[in-house]
């Protein structure tokens, strides 16, 4: 079911063959097994697309490519070198409609309402925290109405980490991930385990999902690159999971890594913890969820994950501003998660809001309207610099941004910052 939000959509026009839509298309999981991710990055969403900006976001300058057809054809107040520029670009923004449906952490509903948003005149959208939800809702989304490749509707992957996204959607002009993918965090977690836990490394995949698989694997290139060992590799769903990590125990082991998402996360920890009781374990993303700070009684002692954003000390001031925003809104602290909703939804704006009346650059030619999609395919593309709550991003090398990875780990149930690490995502190769 879907909820408007904001100003009522404009009804749909033609011009140089691209379609005109005010309207802006959001998906993410607000029920089932994603949900303890996809919620908190739709609250964070929310806050970008509900709200004003506030003054630490407005006082920011964001670069665009200065050799940018699309920064050129923009009158000087909009340059790069302006001072003040997302105060600029904002002052443009005229709220658009937004469609938001909850895909139901289901590959299949996923396709279903990322179809119907775009054939229902969603002409940019973002959503998706997992990867083979976001592979079907994104395929779907950027195949509807497609009849011309270079006035795709662009797609904003939020918190998806495969980074083969792009082209598991088929369309890969027109998807921009807002995070680090699973080979960052994997040379991320493999060099943290290593430098201080120790090389004899074991890692734990959960075999039927995207992301677990295809996080699992980058770690197991990259523990040998950084120098470890693979000591063992085995399903988080085998039957024998608990007999076989006692019996390494008694060989040695350093560190464990949970190739997991957020279900089976209590299952898997209770088995490790009886098998290896004082080994510590080392996480993606997928760890990143609320609940894991208090489950099972202190068993979260000594586990570490990745994550998109730190808000504690240490943090950038647009992620303690962020923080500040989403707890006085929601009662609770953000998550990495929220951090890129936000970050997602702000990029999302502004792309609408650059994207000119008359246009004469990029892709291909002619004049388009405001709310074209191809107009804000080439305003995401050119977007060099921006000061993100999850950290800076940048477009120039393509889709995926390279950004920081964060190491959290727990300590009696309270988060604690362990490092931030710039990857070389090479050793996961």
């Amino acid at each position: 079911m879907l909820r408007p939000l904001g100003i009522a959509a404009c009804a749909l026009a033609f011009a140089a063959g691209c379609e005109r839509s005010n309207r802006i298309a959001v998906i993410f999981d607000e029920s089932g097994t994603q949900s303890s991710l996809g919620t908190p990055a739709w609250k964070g969403a929310q806050l970008a697309l509900q709200a004003p900006p506030p003054a630490w976001i407005v006082e920011q300058d964001i670069a665009w490519a200065p050799d940018d057809p699309a920064s050129r054809s923009m009158s000087k107040d909009w340059s790069t070198a302006s001072n003040h520029g997302a105060a600029r670009v904002l002052s443009r923004w005229q709220s658009a409609g937004v469609d938001h449906a909850d895909s139901r952490s289901s590959p299949s509903t996923s396709a279903v309402v990322g179809e119907r948003l775009r054939r229902e005149g969603a002409s940019i959208a973002l959503g998706f925290t997992d990867s083979d939800i976001a592979a079907a809702g994104m395929r779907a989304f950027l195949s509807a109405n497609a009849k011309d490749p270079a006035c795709a509707a662009p797609f904003v992957v939020v918190g998806a980490t495969d980074p083969k996204l792009p082209e598991l959607g088929h369309w890969p002009d027109s998807t921009f991930l807002a995070c680090f993918t699973d080979d960052a965090q994997a040379v991320a977690a493999a060099q943290y385990m290593v430098e201080r836990w120790g090389k004899r490394v074991v890692v734990v995949i959960d075999p039927h999902h995207d992301y677990t698989r295809t996080i699992g694997g980058f770690v197991e290139k990259a523990v040998p690159a950084c120098g470890g060992t693979l000591t063992l590799s085995i399903s988080a769903r085998s039957t024998t999971l608990q007999q076989q990590l006692t019996a390494l125990g008694a060989k040695g082991v350093d560190a464990v890594f949970l190739a997991l998402e957020p279900e089976l996360v209590p299952t898997v920890l209770t088995i490790v913890r009886r098998a290896l009781p004082t080994v510590r374990c080392m996480g993606g993303d997928g760890l990143d969820f609320p609940e894991l700070d208090t489950l099972l009684d202190g068993a979260t002692d000594g586990v570490a994950f990745c994550t998109h954003a730190w808000f504690g000390e240490g943090a950038s001031e647009a992620a303690h501003h962020f923080a500040q925003d989403y707890t006085a809104a929601y009662g609770e602290a953000p998550t990495g998660f929220s951090a890129l909703g936000y970050d997602a939804a702000m990029l999302v704006k502004f792309a609408h809001a650059r994207a000119p009346k008359v246009y004469t650059g990029g892709r291909t030619s002619g004049p388009r309207p405001p709310g074209c999609a191809a107009t804000m395919t080439d305003e995401l593309a050119s977007i060099r610099g921006y000061p993100g709550v999850s950290g800076t991003i940048s477009y120039a090398n393509g889709p995926i941004p390279e950004k920081d990875v964060w190491i959290v780990e727990l300590k009696k149930g309270q988060r604690t910052l362990g490092a931030a690490i710039r990857p070389d995502r090479r050793k996961a190769r």
